[in-house]
């Protein structure tokens, strides 16, 4: 193999290797690697040289469908977590619906753009969109590392956003994410009507607690301690189909998610009354704390399901799903004046959008309390 090599300093040695032309536009390619010796940048430009010779095994005329396919299970192989594959996968699965046959050398910006313009205008929510155009933007850019394409076609590319309304602008939407303190009572007077004592638990435990549905469902015997009022959350549940015991316990959905948090007495009561319930009735216990009658814990659809079966029986116009009990929880904290950075400890989240407008949105229970604290100051001030 020929090779350049030149000492450019005392100690540091670079070697230019000449390697395969580049698949595409055939253009010349050389490779460049520095080391403390000779052997050293020799060997760093043979190792260059022989993966872009690997890289080179991609067929030119390759299409999108079959190339987000390869690249999907090398994204795997990195030991993703499945909910991330499977959200990738989804996104990519998007794309396909308008990329497939198309050669991934003949994808350009602007072909990309409209897809997206397109799927905007056809209602896709803004965080849709910016799933998919951060998948599109991995492929693209190992096709590119790989010397497939020259430019990666989503740099220049980006997801249109909706302008906000007047609405948005004074929060109304924000509210919508979450009950007031009114809303959860009446919510809570229903839950505690509901026949399954183990939905009943579930709700009580995510409405005091912030923990998301599936790191609740995923909960064993082990993580609760009743005595001094502790749940470690360090797993969450995965489905991977709708039936009941298809699933798997996978870690968290970040680092940051694993913690270990307070619970109050409501929660104990709760949890104690399913432990006592289970016994007295001879359910299986497969050490799931929320687990059936047959051991296992219901699903995330299937307690989304109740929540709004629960939720049309009572007075709220608010969109149900089980994670409105989830951000009720980081309202109540706001509005009992917890610090920020505390909450987004307890429930999992290094930075979060929703917790931080939820935290930053004013309740009326905020509200109220700040009227009496100002008029007391005020009267205190003019009384002096």
């Amino acid at each position: 193999m020929l090779m350049f090599c030149e000492k450019i300093d005392k100690q540091i040695w670079r070697c230019i290797g000449e390697g395969p032309r580049h698949p595409i536009t055939g253009k010349r390619r050389q490779v460049t690697r520095r080391g403390k010796t000779k052997k050293e940048a020799e060997d760093k430009v043979k190792q260059g040289i022989a993966t872009l010779n690997n890289q080179s095994a991609f067929d030119p005329d390759i299409r999108f469908a079959e190339f987000s396919d390869r690249w999907m299970k090398l994204y795997r192989l990195k030991g993703n977590k499945e909910t991330t594959v499977k959200y990738r996968e989804y996104c990519l699965s998007v794309l396909k619906r308008y990329l497939g046959k198309d050669k991934l050398t003949n994808i350009t910006t602007v072909r990309y753009q409209d897809i997206i313009n397109e799927l905007f205008e056809n209602g896709s929510a803004y965080f849709t969109l910016r799933g998919i155009h951060n998948a599109a933007k991995m492929m693209f850019n190992y096709a590119k590392e790989i010397g497939l394409i020259e430019i990666n076609p989503v740099d220049g590319a980006f997801v249109p956003k909706k302008k906000m309304t007047l609405e948005q602008v004074n929060g109304e939407d924000v509210g919508q994410l979450f009950l007031e303190s009114d809303e959860l009572k009446e919510f809570l007077r229903e839950a505690d009507r509901y026949p399954n004592i183990a939905y009943r638990a579930i709700i009580y435990t995510i409405a005091f607690t912030g923990m998301r549905p599936g790191e609740a469902l995923a909960l064993k015997h082990e993580d609760v301690d009743l005595i001094n009022k502790t749940i470690r959350i360090n797993k969450t549940n995965f489905a991977k189909s709708e039936r009941k015991k298809d699933f798997e316990l996978t870690p968290p959905k970040t680092l940051g998610s694993v913690r270990i948090i307070d619970i109050d007495d409501i929660v104990v009561a709760k949890i104690q009354e399913l432990i006592n319930f289970r016994a007295l009735h001879k359910w299986n216990d497969n050490g799931y704390v929320f687990g059936e009658k047959d051991g296992y814990p219901t699903t995330v659809k299937m307690l989304n399901r109740a929540v709004k079966r629960i939720a049309s029986r009572t007075n709220i116009d608010k969109p149900f799903r089980t994670y409105i009990l989830r951000h009720t929880h980081i309202s109540l904290l706001a509005e009992a004046e917890v610090d920020l950075n505390y909450i987004m400890n307890r429930v999992g989240h290094k930075n979060s959008e929703t917790t931080t407008q939820i935290y930053l949105h004013v309740t009326g229970g905020m509200r109220e309390n700040a009227s009496q604290k100002m008029h007391a100051k005020f009267t205190a001030l003019l009384d002096d």
